[in-house]
């Protein structure tokens, strides 16, 4: 039975190659990007944004109000599901087809499953001509109404900013301090894959000098390649602004051992301890 609404719009774990999408949680972790917590101090979902399971096939239901309350919010999720090549309908149309699906399955038990005859006739040489090409990586430097698009993979290594206005607001009050975005797009993709925040310092320690702040991606560990196309966009911007050096900041943690070798495998040298101390 659909539990789906006429006034909503279905993102549907299946792309639209009929492969089911991974990981079988997507759908409580994307819905979980933009809950908060109520009254009672326990998370929830977004009023309009909630996970439902369509014949075992794992969705998320997004109600039209959404892109009136929240464009922001409404253009990510449709931006998520079309990078990851997921199929959005609205529920009308989900009926529909699983109308089309039953009245399918009763002719094919009346008439005998065809398909198989058709797959062993398919030409191998088309087969070979839909096999996907390379992607195209293409790097640039975010413009203040691009931010959005960092979103997602920031979100992965700050899991505490769970709303995207949050982020927003946070990433406003960076800019005004200096504060600037490298992405990575690959092609066909509306987010960036690989994101580097980073900020012109200046300071009697090491003089100007270029500060990572950030640097994240959907890739675990990073692709090399992007790796690269990063450092390399960073040292043509610090020779641009005059720099002397490029430092970064990575957590001690044991967690973060993958960043300590991908920072000193591209001519990093750790040079001083970073102190902390919480306040109250």
């Amino acid at each position: 039975m659909l539990i789906c609404n006429p006034y909503e719009i279905v993102i549907q774990g299946m792309t639209n190659n009929n492969k089911p999408f991974r990981p079988s949680d997507w759908a409580e972790r994307l819905c979980g990007v933009l809950s908060s917590f109520d009254q009672g101090h326990r998370l929830s979902y977004h009023q309009w944004v909630r996970p439902i399971l369509v014949d075992n096939i794992r969705c998320v239901a997004v109600d039209r109000k959404l892109e009136q309350i929240s464009a922001t919010a409404f253009n990510f999720l449709m931006d998520f599901a079309r990078d990851n090549d997921l199929r959005i309908l609205d529920c009308k149309a989900l009926l529909e087809e699983q109308e089309h699906k039953q009245i399918s399955l009763t002719d094919a038990v009346a008439h005998g499953n065809t398909d198989k005859k058709q797959k062993q006739g398919t030409n191998p040489h088309a087969e070979a001509a839909t096999k996907p090409h390379a992607l195209v990586n293409q790097l640039r430097e975010l413009t203040p109404v691009e931010t959005t698009s960092a979103f997602a993979a920031l979100h992965l290594l700050h899991s505490n900013i769970r709303d995207i206005t949050q982020f927003q607001e946070l990433i406003l009050i960076q800019q005004a301090e200096g504060y600037r975005l490298l992405g990575i797009f690959e092609e066909g993709k509306q987010n960036a894959v690989t994101v580097c925040g980073f900020r012109i310092v200046t300071n009697f320690v090491a003089g100007r000098h270029l500060h990572i702040d950030d640097l994240a991606s959907h890739h675990s560990p990073i692709a090399d390649e992007q790796v690269s196309q990063i450092f390399e966009a960073l040292k043509s911007i610090a020779d641009k602004e005059n720099c002397n050096s490029i430092h970064a900041d990575s957590s001690i943690s044991s967690d973060n051992n993958n960043m300590h070798h991908l920072y000193l495998k591209h001519g990093f040298t750790l040079c001083s301890h970073k102190f902390s101390l919480k306040l109250s």
